[in-house]
Formats: C-alpha cells, sequence, structure tokens
C-alpha cells in the first residue's frame, strides 16, 4: 500500500494530536512536583531488586493458565 502525502492541514493535525497528551502529561507530573511537593519517583538500587524479587517468579505456571486450583 503506497503512502499518500498529508496535506500540510492534515501533517498540523497529526501533530497537535501526538503532542497534547504527552504535554498534559508532563505538565501534569510537574505541577505535582513543584506546587504540591511531591517527591520525585525513583527506581530503589539494583541491590535492593535482586533482595526483594530474587525468589519471585517471573511468571506463576498455575496461574497464566487459569488455573486457580
Amino acid at each position: 500500500m503506497a503512502k499518500v502525502p498529508l496535506s500540510p492541514q492534515a501533517q498540523r493535525l497529526r501533530t497537535i494530536i501526538v503532542a497534547l497528551p504527552i504535554l498534559i502529561a508532563s505538565s501534569v507530573v510537574l505541577y505535582k512536583r513543584e506546587v504540591r511537593g511531591e517527591p520525585r519517583r525513583t527506581l530503589p538500587p539494583p541491590s535492593e531488586l535482586d533482595k526483594t524479587n530474587s525468589n519471585t517468579p517471573i511468571l506463576d505456571p498455575v496461574t497464566s493458565k487459569g488455573n486457580t486450583a
């Protein structure tokens, strides 16, 4: 299927549709940090991840097949 080039108006609309949700989400995060004083979300150090999740299976074969018994 050949790509048909978009008109300038369609390109502007596509840019708005893509950029607007990104702008809104980043604005909400910035508002929470700057105005409400919430701390920045961080990942735990790799050493903590190894200790807490070392025995946890990534995918439990019993529950992944829909069997709960």
